[in-house]
């Protein structure tokens, strides 16, 4: 069995550390903010946007690049056979730069150029 992503796409693996510990102790004020829930976002965003099956999101244990105030993303472009990627991001502010690098890392070109 070959999941979707093995086969046209990639994964985006969501450091769950960095949204619901570290991140709130660096900036107690937003515990409990909607927006750390930064996987489940994304996983509706893609899938309403046709990208869920070819990309995953996938939460993950510490991947032990803590970065102040950033949640750190893995990108795999399995199927493109591309550069692995470790990113870090404002999880706030960042959202759609998110998105979107994730979309243009790991959406197999065909499908890229048919939504844009």
């Amino acid at each position: 069995m070959h999941p979707s992503w093995d086969r046209n796409g990639g994964l985006a693996l969501i450091c769950d550390k960095c949204l619901n510990v570290r991140f709130v102790e660096d900036f107690p004020e937003h515990a409990g903010d909607e927006r750390l829930k930064l996987r489940g976002w994304l996983k509706e965003r893609l899938k309403a946007e046709g990208y869920w099956g070819e990309i995953r999101a996938v939460g993950t244990s510490c991947l032990d690049v803590c970065a102040k105030g950033r949640v750190t993303i893995f990108l795999d472009p399995v199927a493109a056979g591309g550069e692995q990627q470790c990113l870090v991001f404002d999880p706030l502010e960042d959202r759609e730069l998110i998105y979107q690098t994730i979309v243009r890392t790991l959406a197999p070109r065909e499908m890229q150029k048919a939504s844009h």
